[in-house]
């Protein structure tokens, strides 16, 4: 009995070491900024790590973004843009950069009219995550509404975005057929699929039809 209550301790500390891990934050020596664009800036800092060792890291500081999961009359409001970084135009879900000081429900909320012209009276957060911890500070907060209506369309400048009404199945079915190649969006979109599922287990979420995109 001992013995095994001495294993469950130990397996309790280990997951306690998985999930908190100690000891691991690092001390900042010193930090410049090595380039300020419009969006992002670069920062590098010289930081002492374990052992007194020290390191460079080197890594984009954002004010982070937002994408959102907009469902009209059982369709996903989805976009298909050109991105310059990736030389192809891309399928994606409506996002877009927080302002300075701005809710992220706030803007969901703004960023889904400005870029498709549909109005959300409310927002809910399904999930948030890093986009590259390893280099970058940019944390996207992913919202789900089902309370839309169609309004006016005003983008920026610089956008020139096509707005589609993908049918649920469809737009899974692109995910599982690499046709979505935009990370937030595919988060999106099996997070959507996880949650119908949730709601209605006995249901076949996962068909891959394209019929009505």
């Amino acid at each position: 009995m001992a013995l095994d209550a001495d294993r469950a301790k130990a397996q309790v500390q280990g997951a306690m070491n998985v999930h908190e891990p100690q000891g691991t934050e690092e001390r900042i020596l010193s930090s410049r900024t090595a380039f300020r664009g419009e969006l992002l800036r670069v920062q590098v800092d010289e930081v002492e790590v374990r052992a007194g060792r020290h390191a460079t890291r080197e890594m984009v500081v954002h004010r982070g973004a937002v994408v959102v999961v907009a469902i009209h009359e059982r369709k996903v409001v989805m976009e298909r843009q050109y991105r310059h970084a990736a030389k192809k135009a891309l399928w994606e879900l409506p996002a877009g950069t927080l302002e300075e000081g701005e809710a992220p429900e706030e803007c969901a909320k703004r960023e889904l009219l400005e870029e498709t012209g549909f109005k959300a009276s409310a927002v809910e957060e399904l999930s948030h995550f890093y986009v590259a911890p390893g280099y970058s500070t940019e944390m996207i907060h992913l919202f789900y509404t089902e309370d839309v209506s169609p309004s006016i369309q005003s983008q920026e400048h610089d956008e020139d975005i096509e707005v589609h009404l993908v049918p649920i199945e469809s737009a899974i079915g692109m995910v599982h057929a690499n046709e979505i190649e935009d990370a937030k969006t595919i988060i999106g979109i099996l997070l959507l699929k996880a949650r119908l599922e949730r709601k209605d287990p006995g249901k076949n979420n996962t068909a891959g039809a394209k019929d009505g995109r």
